[in-house]
């Protein structure tokens, strides 16, 4: 029996290969009818065979193109037409929806094998791409995705390539960034960052071939990719490298590398099949590999790090540099960090690429210019499950089911930014931003903020934001006219972020160390027990309060808060210990901060993340920071060299009414005696590890007693540590809780707006 059905599928739809894949579909189950994009999707009638249409849905549900993903199909039985052909019609606009963008796909193994094919009229050609691979959402500026809402835009096909983008059976069938050397982008190397003249029509082999020379002879090249610059130089040549650290002002911090094979890591990295697999995947992100053997060049990479970030190559012209760097070592590896200046953002074109004139010695540009920046992704294996630590180039738009009754726009934290809109029973989080302290960085949030408004026709009608009212993100969000406007207090919604990734709706035990976040009393919360759900939540437990002498200064000098907490317990006898954090002030400094506590003239804190810095700086490891986190990442560093039998130091938690407070003098009093005793200092620093672990353990046990709740929730950047992620789960594990956390998105504060936008969901 014949029946003509209209079928609406929404999700990842769009610059993947779908209308083609479903054209070709159609002629295989002898369907007719036509397929178009529209902004919520794609929508295909077919008229046919009951079983055929059947069939059809059936294939598409179970085999959809590799990059799609599909979240809904919706049916509606139409009146027969007599249609037996089937054709891809023009896309079409609707102003009330909105559509799914393709997030940026590495390059597929057909064109990496084109690409190296010397017969292929593509051979070599730096912009090669297809249907299943290449940019997306960097380069679309508006929807539905067609080319002429690309930056592909001025870019007219050639013939040959107009008889590709036409012809449905092949693979270049409607791919919107389809060139090659006639008709597509081209590339210059200009020395420095100077703008040069716009000619992109030098020969591509040969500005490759120098731009390899440049590199293997120690040359810094500022590379332009998919969603921004890097800054590259040969990672095994270590004055290269440390050149590159000099000129960004970023002496220890570790860089990422980028390899076109795995070979060369096989003796430094220890890489599971999981880590392999996410390597390669379309995503490509930076994956967090343990190191096995250190070498000169690794120590000088990532200095002091159990960990190196690598990633593989993802464009094709990552892989053209590769290819022509062989001609100078076998095994070449490239630093490759984000070509940002200091606090600004990721430079995306020419006239941004100008503020690192004093860190490059050239530039490789090319001219399909970037519509949207977007950094590399960062992401690690815990527990053989992805973790994501930063949210961008392979991974945004992220979108998430979220049943909602308003337009929410979350307008995210300070630091790690990024902000989330909801709409239509999902959620979308953008990239990873940065830190809103520039107002650079704040011009790129307004930029990113009003592309996606335009993209997913989105205006808010309530808006979340950081009690914090002093944010910029909070000051945004105040600033709108017109709108609801709630305030997520910070702890609140890092745990609903995780409650909802999980899809978690009952009350939790939820556990949240970090760093900074304002507490409903205005002191600096950040190592806190709740009892909590989506909507609502009670500060159950927390660290005694201690002090930050300077405020945010003590923030980038740990010794500070070491002193304080020191001073504490010892008084006037700490000075009689000779400990080494005390070396990092001066006589004059020591007097006055010793004058501050005296007179309590100081910001007070619970932060699990500043006990973690001052349990660094009384080990000696690191008293001022020069990147965010070092002093604690130094710390879990030495503790995981420890191999002995696990110590903990005493735990004190005294309950105050109806809530308790985690006293932290008895761990630094024991933490002091060892070190005094000159103890093993990575004993030390694994006791201290497994003291917080068995603290969490403590509170949890104690909470379930008090509210018979079960679950527990573990979020804030301090959990970014895997080894006290470990002890703390194993513990948990072991007094039979049911243990959550982040997994699809960051610990850290890149989840903030996600969390805003379902605490404020829950509270419209």
């Amino acid at each position: 029996m014949k029946q003509r059905v209209r079928l609406h599928i929404n999700g990842i739809v769009q610059g993947v290969g779908f209308r083609p894949y479903l054209y070709n579909l159609s002629k295989k189950f002898r369907l007719g009818g036509f397929v178009f994009n529209n902004p919520q999707g794609v929508v295909a009638e077919v008229e046919g065979e009951r079983k055929d249409i059947s069939a059809y849905i059936k294939e598409m549900k179970n085999n959809p193109p590799p990059a799609s993903s599909i979240a809904t199909i919706t049916q509606k039985s139409l009146a027969r037409q007599g249609e037996t052909t089937f054709c891809i019609r023009e896309s079409r606009a609707d102003k009330d929806a909105f559509t799914f963008i393709s997030h940026d796909l590495s390059i597929c193994e057909d064109c990496r094998e084109e690409l190296f094919s010397k017969n292929d009229r593509r051979y070599l050609y730096p912009f090669i791409n297809c249907t299943n691979c290449g940019p997306r959402f960097t380069i679309t500026k508006d929807v539905p995705y067609d080319r002429r809402v690309t930056t592909m835009d001025s870019f007219s096909l050639c013939a040959q390539c107009r008889e590709e983008y036409n012809q449905p059976a092949n693979r270049r069938f409607h791919a919107q960034p389809n060139a090659c050397f006639s008709c597509g982008p081209g590339l210059a190397l200009r020395r420095s960052v100077s703008l040069g003249t716009g000619n992109f029509s030098a020969p591509h082999r040969a500005l490759l071939m120098k731009t390899a020379k440049l590199l293997y002879r120690g040359k810094i090249v500022a590379i332009k990719g998919i969603g921004g610059y890097h800054l590259g130089c040969d990672a095994k040549n270590i004055s290269a490298v440390m050149r590159l650290r000099e000129k960004k002002l970023r002496p220890a911090k570790p860089f990422a590398v980028m390899l076109d094979d795995l070979r060369t890591l096989k003796n430094i990295c220890a890489i599971t099949q999981e880590e392999r697999k996410l390597l390669f995947s379309s995503r490509r992100p930076i994956v967090l590999l343990k190191i096995k053997r250190k070498t000169p060049w690794v120590e000088a990479v990532a200095p002091g790090q159990g960990y190196l970030g690598v990633m593989c190559a993802y464009a094709p012209l990552h892989y053209l540099i590769f290819h022509y760097l062989r001609a100078y070592t076998k095994s070449p590896v490239l630093v490759m960090t984000s070509g940002n200046a200091k606090d600004f953002p990721l430079a995306a074109n020419e006239r941004e690429l100008a503020r690192l004139k004093n860190y490059t010695d050239y530039s490789l540009v090319h001219n399909r210019p970037i519509h949207m920046r977007c950094d590399d992704s960062i992401v690690r294996i815990f527990a053989h499950k992805e973790i994501i630590i930063r949210s961008a180039r392979g991974y945004t738009p992220e979108v998430m089911e979220c049943a909602n009754k308003e337009n929410i726009l979350a307008c995210g934290a300070e630091l790690k930014n990024t902000f989330s809109i909801v709409k239509n029973n999902h959620l979308i989080a953008s990239p990873h931003i940065g830190d809103l302290k520039n107002y650079a960085n704040y011009e790129y949030y307004l930029s990113a903020l009003a592309h996606y408004k335009k993209i997913f026709n989105f205006e808010p009608h309530v808006v979340a934001y950081d009690y914090h009212s002093g944010y910029m993100s909070s000051e945004y969000a105040l600033s709108l006219k017109d709108v609801k406007k709630i305030a997520v207090q910070h702890h609140h919604a890092h745990i609903a972020a995780c409650l909802f990734e999980n899809r978690i709706f009952e009350k939790v035990i939820g556990v949240c160390f970090d760093g900074t976040g304002l507490g409903m009393d205005n002191a600096v919360w950040g190592g806190e027990f709740f009892i909590a759900d989506r909507k609502t939540f009670v500060r159950k437990g927390y660290f005694d309060y201690f002090g930050l002498l300077g405020s945010d200064k003590a923030i980038q000098e740990p010794a500070r808060v070491t002193l304080y907490l020191l001073y504490a317990l010892f008084r006037g006898r700490l000075f009689d210990t000779r400990m080494s954090f005390l070396e990092a002030f001066t006589k004059k400094e020591v007097d006055i901060f010793i004058r501050l506590i005296q007179n309590k003239t100081y910001t007070v804190t619970s932060s699990a993340g500043r006990l973690f810095d001052a349990a660094s700086s009384l080990l000696g490891l690191k008293h001022k920071i020069t990147y965010e986190a070092e002093a604690a990442i130094l710390l879990e560093m030495l503790a995981m060299q420890y191999r002995g039998k696990a110590h903990s130091y005493p735990v004190v938690i005294k309950r105050m009414y109806n809530s308790y407070r985690i006293d932290w003098r008895p761990v630094f009093s024991a933490m002091a005696r060892a070190y005094s005793c000159k103890e093993d200092s990575r004993l030390v620093a694994h006791a201290f590890h497994f003291t917080m672990a068995k603290i969490i353990q403590n509170m949890a046990q104690r909470l379930r007693n008090d509210s018979g709740i079960n679950t527990v929730v573990l979020s804030g950047g301090v959990f970014q540590n895997c080894l006290l992620l470990a002890l703390t789960a194993k513990l948990l594990k072991a007094s039979r809780f049911s243990v959550a956390w982040h997994h699809r998105t960051p610990f850290n504060d890149g989840a903030i707006s996600i969390g805003q936008a379902v605490v404020a969901n829950e509270n419209i």
